[in-house]
């Protein structure tokens, strides 16, 4: 595996997101570094409607968490804040590379969607503990390596 640093992790997935819009046809821009939470505009000049798309990279193989022990699956780092961001035109691109040579896994996913797992996860973390832990800002969103939710490669999100 090739040593690659969080940046251009990043930067790889924003391109590989972008790249696969534009072949499916959709008009696609990066944003500036200074928007927040929006990496990429997306517009459907079909129904004349924007969308926004915020990319979470991760470079590293599916496993095991103790949350789903019996559960392959892929996972991202999220904060507090996604847990209330439910924007019907903000969607997440979650982007899995597991090698260079081979193209990236693409999860497109509702804000609402992450909004509601992520604080349902984290609440369930604090819940299932047997002592007491102090609460913490940071969050993860799995999916499931069999994807129960159709979300691998659900590019119509965008029509």
């Amino acid at each position: 595996m090739v040593n690659i640093d969080k940046t251009q992790i990043g930067l790889a997935g924003e391109y590989y997101v972008l790249a696969q819009l534009s072949a499916r046809g959709f008009i696609a821009t990066l944003t500036l570094g200074n928007t927040k939470g929006v990496d990429i505009l997306v517009t459907n000049q079909d129904i004349n409607k924007l969308f926004k798309v915020e990319v979470k990279t991760t470079f590293n193989k599916p496993g095991h968490t103790w949350l789903f022990s019996d559960k392959l699956m892929y996972s991202w780092p999220m904060s507090k804040k996604h847990e209330s961001i439910k924007d019907d035109k903000l969607i997440y691109c979650f982007v899995n590379i597991s090698d260079v040579d081979i193209l990236p896994k693409f999860f497109l996913v509702p804000s609402k969607d992450v909004a509601n797992y992520v604080k349902w996860q984290h609440q369930f973390w604090l819940d299932s503990k047997k002592h007491k832990v102090r609460d913490t800002s940071m969050r993860n969103f799995r999916i499931e390596v069999d994807d129960p939710n159709g979300y691998e490669n659900n590019w119509d999100i965008f029509k």
